[in-house]
């Protein structure tokens, strides 16, 4: 290996490293109530040379934004592969989304925080980012990939965008596939569907606490709760005149 390699990879050991110190705290903490002087004692380097690394604690929290999101696209991907009709893979994705949000419940906890308003993301949801999701989901490879524009700055911010988009457009195209196999309903809009199951994940690991005590008194606990959903989001999409 030469001195440059070796290098290379003890600059990205380093990078790592803070990382994951900053996911400790922020895990522990929250972002709010984390410094770069505390992400600096945490890892054990000087604050001067934290910031030769990263610009600032929000880079930071973007960084680790996308490790939970790398993580939820492969999941998601992997259970998707294995389901044959458009309607299973429907509901491999929904199940890969469920099962993401009981195991890695502090990056859900940092998504939501991520989404929340405090960070400055509409940026990048431009006509450009518009246009590209689109187009993945039309299968146009010839328009180059979103979120080129030199103006946003963070790398991390474009991956997390970028992935985003993969997710739904993976969704839209899945319900298409239903659609084309016959097991979801023709008259169905993908677009809009996706729209509508991405809300509802979303709202899955939200329900308020009153409304949570209404269903334990019907004998309904949260696991149950979620395949009762799923049932009633089956038969509003599957296409019953199949034979």
């Amino acid at each position: 290996m030469s001195i440059r390699d070796r290098r290379e990879r003890e600059k990205e050991q380093r990078r790592n490293d803070i990382i994951n110190a900053a996911e400790k705290l922020f895990f522990a903490k929250g972002y709010d109530d984390v410094s770069m002087n505390d992400i600096a004692t945490e890892v054990e380097l000087s604050k001067a040379t934290l910031y030769l690394y990263f610009d600032n604690k929000e880079e930071l929290f973007f960084a680790i934004v996308l490790r939970g999101t790398l993580i939820l696209n492969s999941t998601i991907k992997e259970e998707i592969e294995k389901a044959k009709s458009g309607l299973e893979k429907v509901f491999a994705f929904r199940k890969a989304y469920y099962d993401f949000t009981k195991n890695y419940r502090d990056y859900i906890r940092m998504y939501k925080y991520f989404q929340s308003g405090r960070f400055n993301i509409k940026k990048i949801i431009d006509k450009e980012y518009i246009k590209g999701t689109i187009c993945q989901i039309k299968g146009d490879s010839s328009v180059p990939k979103n979120f080129q524009d030199e103006n946003v700055a963070n790398q991390y911010l474009k991956e997390i965008m970028e992935l985003r988009s993969e997710r739904f457009t993976v969704m839209c195209n899945s319900i298409q596939i239903g659609i084309d196999d016959g097991t979801i309903r023709s008259d169905v809009d993908p677009v809009e569907a996706a729209v509508l199951l991405s809300s509802i994940a979303k709202r899955m690991s939200d329900i308020p606490p009153d409304h949570e005590k209404i269903l334990e008194s019907r004998g309904i606990d949260h696991d149950k709760f979620v395949i009762d959903v799923e049932d009633l989001i089956r038969h509003m999409i599957m296409n019953y005149t199949k034979k």
